[in-house]
């Protein structure tokens, strides 16, 4: 009897690790299915005024080399300083706590929500730079938090891996240093990240994402 009971209890337990493994398989599988991206893209000035006929290069995250020069998707802005397109991309989990006062944010538990890295190529004065945003969205709410923002120059092979460092006295491009600047050339100023309502599988989102050109550095 106790060798049944013994037997029982291991063919229980086999059962509900499988079943974990499955679900977590599944759970990889659904992760990893990419979904298609309708891209909205809009270059302006500090006054918001559009910037068209500017050559860009977009790369996502998950692309495989999305930090190599001939990466992504390249296109020219229109006279509304915009472009559209539409992209496969992989949306990862990324837990996140929910931004909240900072009373809240003590007692709060981080929450899955969607990620997307997204790149943008630029032209800025002599150079190309490559700007990024980490982009969160939580489900409840639909809540989009720009997770970070940062710049890349390109190595002695053209790929941006070269990652410029912030401070409290501006930005650090190597092939500036030591000059430091006071601003990246760039910074987003607007950005969505969504799903697409009208698809009941969950396969389509949208993505709105702006940068604003600053006026290159004075040298004194």
């Amino acid at each position: 009897m106790q060798t049944s009971i013994t037997d029982a209890f291991s063919k229980v337990k086999f059962r509900h690790v499988a079943l974990v493994a499955i679900a977590l398989l599944v759970s990889a599988i659904v992760r990893s299915q990419p979904v298609t991206l309708e891209v909205s893209f809009r270059l302006t000035d500090l006054d918001y005024k559009p910037l068209g006929g500017v050559p860009v290069r977009l790369v996502f995250g998950s692309e495989p080399d999305w930090q190599g020069a001939n990466s992504g998707h390249r296109f020219v802005t229109d006279a509304n300083g915009g472009a559209r397109l539409s992209v496969p991309v992989i949306l990862d989990k990324r837990l996140r706590k929910a931004p909240t006062n900072f009373v809240d944010s003590l007692l709060a538990r981080p929450q899955p929500t969607d990620h997307l890295m997204v790149g943008a190529e630029l032209p800025y004065m002599t150079f190309r730079w490559l700007y990024t945003v980490d982009l969160a969205r939580f489900p409840k709410g639909g809540d989009v938090v720009l997770d970070d923002f940062s710049v890349y120059t390109p190595d002695a092979q053209a790929r941006y891996t070269h990652k410029a460092k912030q401070d409290g006295n501006g930005w650090t491009m190597p092939e500036l240093a030591p000059l430091v600047l006071t601003h990246a050339g760039y910074e987003p100023w607007d950005y969505l990240l969504d799903a697409d309502p009208g698809d009941p599988t969950g396969r389509r989102w949208t993505l709105r994402i702006a940068f604003k050109q600053r006026p290159p550095p004075v040298r004194r």
